[in-house]
C-alpha cells in the first residue's frame, strides 16, 4: 500500500511540475547555428559560405491568455563564415537581431513561435593589403519550437531568415538553422 501511495505522490508531483512549467518571465540562452549568408543579383544567387554561428539571446515573455505568449528579444551571434579567393577574403563578423515574438503553447511544455524584428549584419573584406568592414540593416523573421525541460531549463530549434536589402547594388540575405539551450527566471 505504501508503494502505491509513493508512486501516486510522485506522479502528482510530476504532474504539478508539468503544470507549473509556463513560458512567463525573463530568459537567457546560448545559441549554436549553421548559417548561409547569400547575395543575389541578375537572377543569380551566390553563397558567401556556410559555417557555424554562435552567440546568445535574451528575452522576456508574457502570457497573454491561457495559450498565447508574447515578448521582446535581443540576439547577437558571431559567425565563422569566410570566403576567400586568393588573398581577397570576405567574412561575416556578427549579426544583431532585436524584435518581438508570439508563441502558442502546445501541451504542457512546448511553445511554437514566430519572431520578427530588426537585424544588422557586419561584413569585413581583406585584400591582403587593406581591410574594411561595413554593416547593413534589414528585417529578420524566424519560426521555432521551444521545449521546457523542467521548471526553468528549456531548449529550442529555430529557422531564421534575414533580408538586408541592397549592399553595393546586390541583395544580401542570411539563412540560419539554430539550436538553443536556456534558462528562464
Amino acid at each position: 500500500m505504501k508503494k502505491y501511495l509513493m508512486i501516486g505522490a510522485a506522479l502528482a508531483a510530476l504532474s504539478g511540475a508539468a503544470q507549473a512549467q509556463d513560458f512567463d518571465g525573463g530568459r537567457v540562452e546560448a545559441r549554436l547555428g549553421w548559417e548561409t549568408p547569400t547575395v543575389s543579383g541578375d537572377g543569380d544567387v551566390y553563397k558567401l559560405g556556410s559555417a557555424v554561428s554562435y552567440g546568445g539571446e535574451v528575452g522576456y515573455d508574457l502570457k497573454a491568455g491561457t495559450s498565447v505568449v508574447v515578448g521582446p528579444y535581443a540576439t547577437y551571434e558571431f559567425s565563422s563564415v569566410d570566403l576567400c579567393d586568393g588573398t581577397d577574403c570576405l567574412s561575416v563578423d556578427g549579426n544583431l537581431g532585436v524584435g518581438g515574438r508570439i508563441g502558442f503553447i502546445a501541451g504542457s511544455n512546448a511553445l511554437i513561435y514566430g519572431k520578427v524584428g530588426y537585424a544588422r549584419i557586419t561584413i569585413s573584406a581583406d585584400d591582403g593589403v587593406s581591410q574594411g568592414s561595413t554593416s547593413k540593416s534589414g528585417i529578420q523573421g524566424a519560426l521555432g519550437l521551444e521545449m521546457n525541460f523542467g521548471k526553468s531549463l528549456y531548449g529550442k530549434i529555430e529557422g531564421n531568415y534575414g533580408d538586408y536589402g541592397k549592399l553595393f547594388g546586390i541583395n544580401l540575405q542570411r539563412r540560419q538553422l539554430a539550436v538553443g539551450l536556456g534558462v528562464r527566471f
